[in-house]
């Protein structure tokens, strides 16, 4: 009886030994998780419009036609539809040339409505070192636009009354900041570009109305 009360006892200690060597596996694991998580470390920073040559929607006369008009600041709105296209710009981009994107997205303020809440477009920037406002040049590359190589389709049903975030943009901002002459500090031009497809259309609030167009950027923080 005896010795088989010492070989229980033995066996608890050891069976206790087995939980506390595992629980502490568990948090070092988790803690290193957590690390690699966490690590490096990433700088987030947000711009606004501003100015009310800084966002502007272009519209083509006829779908296929190469006429189009710019309205820079005399419209209350930010349209997407068959015929219409906009674009936003962002001055005093403080991101480091070469920086790393990790995350990047536009907010606007829908005010769709049934219908007109569904922005069908591809969502370039103007593939330059830095961009020139909207009193300058359209949004559209037959108003001399360059667009970058990267793009992103937003094709989705947005909430109106509502901030609503874009997919994300990381690949057009990259493009834009391993370009050999930008500079932080330099303009980012975010055009959203029409589809064409009938049927489909979203409008945004304006700098003009209070609401501007908000750029987030979330990249690798290289200090260490």
């Amino acid at each position: 009886m005896k010795k088989n009360r010492k070989k229980s006892s033995k066996r608890a200690k050891f069976g206790r030994r087995l939980f506390v060597f595992g629980f502490i596996s568990v948090i070092l694991v988790a803690s290193a998780a957590y690390y690699v998580f966490t690590q490096p470390n990433y700088v987030k920073v947000v711009f606004k419009v501003s100015s009310p040559h800084d966002d502007a929607r272009t519209f083509i006369t006829n779908i296929g036609d190469e006429g189009y008009g710019d309205e820079d600041g005399d419209w209350a709105m930010l349209q997407l539809a068959p015929s219409y296209s906009f674009g936003v710009r962002f001055v005093n981009v403080s991101v480091p040339h070469g920086a790393r994107i990790k995350n990047a997205y536009v907010e606007l303020y829908s005010i769709g409505t049934p219908g007109h809440d569904h922005p069908n477009c591809r969502i370039y920037c103007d593939a330059s070192d830095d961009a020139v406002n909207f009193s300058v040049m359209g949004v559209l590359d037959r108003c001399g636009r360059n667009y970058t190589e990267n793009f992103t389709r937003w094709n989705e049903t947005v909430p109106y009354g509502n901030w609503v975030r874009t997919p994300s943009i990381a690949a057009q901002i990259q493009e834009i900041v391993d370009r050999e002459n930008w500079t932080s500090g330099n303009a980012i031009a975010v055009l959203f570009v029409s589809e064409c497809l009938r049927g489909y259309s979203a409008t945004f609030q304006n700098y003009e109305n209070g609401y501007p167009a908000r750029l987030h950027i979330v990249f690798e923080n290289e200090q260490k």
